[in-house]
């Protein structure tokens, strides 16, 4: 087909849009904005899409087809009809990227990434819907494979008392250490340290469990917690520095294991909506925190082989 041709209508384009998973949900107007900004590309089988040692530059979602993509030169996923490429090495700004090739004859719809930034940075529906997403498959990864979330994510000792209300600059200090948060402005730092509370619990204290909703997170300053669901095999230790039930409230899902206190705990406790209306007025910091979401689901891709279907989606 000639380059430039347009291969689905518009009202084709959105209901397409709309019957992927990853914007199922997006509401009309948001999706019409991502439509308008799609580009329909026909591949002749053996064409490359991207390629791995490059940034990524578009984000590619398979009508008709299948790419095969591989990263460090190893086979990750197969992607068909109904599925995405490159969206997490894009939001993991991953220099790496990955080798995406056209296995048949493809019709792709396309979104370059300059132009995924700008629509993101405008519509923080999009960006949320997005975050969602990619925490919800973290998840299921996580249930599925019996992964450990807290692989990855250092323990550090606090350099400050947490036996006394912290004030507002050593809320900052704490937040600062964190990997999502390292590159966030003071001023973003200090709005999301006001929506925090401080909170104590002795050990013993069941937090949650298993089924509960998850409205808010804990950032936990001091002590560890003993995380575990017998059903799925998953038995962890979260400990100083680590986001306790972020990926869950983040994701909107049920609490996934229950959190008793192993120790006494000190943390800053936040509530759903309050970080989300933190990260809606810093676009940076929400960036950053979709950034670690989408490295963790790339190492998680990459430590346990080739996978299909959704969960291949968007490498």
């Amino acid at each position: 087909m000639p380059e430039g041709s347009r291969l689905l209508a518009p009202l084709q384009r959105i209901l397409y849009l709309k019957s992927l998973p990853t914007l199922a949900t997006l509401p009309a107007a948001e999706l019409a904005v991502v439509a308008e900004q799609a580009q329909e590309r026909f591949f002749p089988a053996g064409s490359v899409l991207l390629r791995e040692g490059q940034p990524v530059g578009a984000v590619y979602f398979v009508v008709d087809g299948a790419l095969a993509v591989h990263r460090r030169g190893a086979f990750v996923g197969r992607v068909k009809p109904g599925a995405g490429v490159g969206g997490l090495s894009l939001f993991a700004r991953d220099p790496e990227g990955v080798q995406v090739v056209a296995e048949t004859d493809t019709l792709a719809i396309e979104l370059d990434a300059d132009t995924v930034l700008e629509v993101l940075e405008d519509r923080f529906p999009i960006l949320h819907h997005i975050l969602r997403d990619f925490c919800r498959q973290v998840v299921e990864l996580s249930v599925r494979r019996r992964l450990d979330p807290t692989k990855g994510v250092p323990e550090w000792t606090l350099r400050i008392d947490p036996s006394r209300e912290l004030d507002l600059v050593e809320r900052i200090f704490f937040l600062r250490q964190m990997q999502a948060f390292q590159r966030a402005s003071i001023n973003a730092l200090a709005e999301l340290s006001r929506a925090m509370t401080q909170v104590r619990f002795e050990p013993g204290v069941t937090l949650w469990s298993v089924g509960e909703p998850a409205p808010g997170i804990y950032l936990i300053l001091s002590g560890h917690v003993r995380a575990t669901s017998e059903a799925r095999g998953l038995r962890f230790r979260p400990g100083p520095g680590f986001p306790l039930g972020a990926l869950e409230a983040m994701a909107e899902v049920p609490r996934w294991y229950d959190a008793t206190t192993e120790t006494p705990l000190v943390a800053l406790q936040g509530s759903l909506e309050a970080v989300i209306d933190v990260f809606e007025d810093n676009f940076e910091m929400a960036m950053d925190f979709l950034q670690v979401t989408a490295q963790a689901m790339l190492d998680f891709i990459e430590s346990r082989g080739p996978l299909e279907g959704p969960a291949a989606a968007d490498l």
